[in-house]
């Protein structure tokens, strides 16, 4: 289920990676498929949190845009926000397990419990991207959470080398006297186009197809 987006929200997240230093204003306004209330661990401090996709409308666009949290360090804005497009924020190890993530289970976000679940597994690449693992590290489910998201989560985070389904974009708040969090948006890769056959091979098929006629009609005489 790569349509995530609506058709005009996949041409606006496409847009975020070619406009490396432009900004973005958004203004959340809920969370799509729903959410869980997650609780966890981070570097020691125990805290919960509504876990799931945020949506956000996007001063000058008429369509909405989807995006993740990756920064647990500030809290999300919940009125209109600047944001830097085009961010660089991680090194590769979690850039490429984000790529694996996206490619692997995006699709897979269907409900609360699913959205939730990503949410989480994010965090985790993120924080933990050396050892994926939700019982320890710096960030740490506990055992108040709903077991269908630490499950679901923990398939998610079973990540073979698959990659490139979609472009990944980040956005940083502008604001520096009280940052909204860090984000990351998708929007699905198109599929490679079918690579042109050379001419002499285009002649050669229509000539043994010719040839392939031309002995059936013989035989049916």
């Amino acid at each position: 289920m790569k349509g995530i987006f609506s058709l005009a929200g996949l041409a606006l997240a496409a847009g975020l990676g070619t406009a490396q230093a432009s900004t973005l204003t958004l203004d959340y306004t809920g969370q799509t498929p729903g959410a869980k209330t997650v609780y966890y661990s981070f570097h020691g401090r125990s805290d919960s949190v509504s876990a799931g996709q945020f949506a956000f409308d996007v001063a000058g666009q008429s369509d909405p845009l989807l995006a993740w949290c990756v920064d647990l360090t500030h809290a999300l804005s919940k009125t209109a926000t600047g944001y830097a497009t085009g961010a660089s924020l991680f090194g590769s190890t979690v850039l490429t397990n984000l790529d694996r993530l996206f490619t692997q289970h995006y699709a897979d976000v269907v409900d609360a419990v699913s959205s939730a679940a990503f949410q989480v597994a994010i965090w985790e690449v993120v924080y933990d991207s050396n050892s994926l693992n939700l019982g320890r590290g710096a960030f740490r489910l506990s055992r108040w959470t709903d077991d269908r998201v630490e499950r679901k989560a923990a398939d998610f985070l079973a990540l073979t080398d698959e990659t490139g389904g979609y472009q990944l974009d980040f956005l940083k708040s502008t604001s520096w006297w009280r940052p909204s969090q860090s984000l990351v948006t998708a929007v699905a890769t198109p599929d490679p186009a079918p690579v042109p056959l050379p001419a002499p091979v285009l002649m050669l098929g229509s000539g043994l197809l010719a040839l392939l006629g031309l002995s059936r009609r013989r035989k049916a005489a």
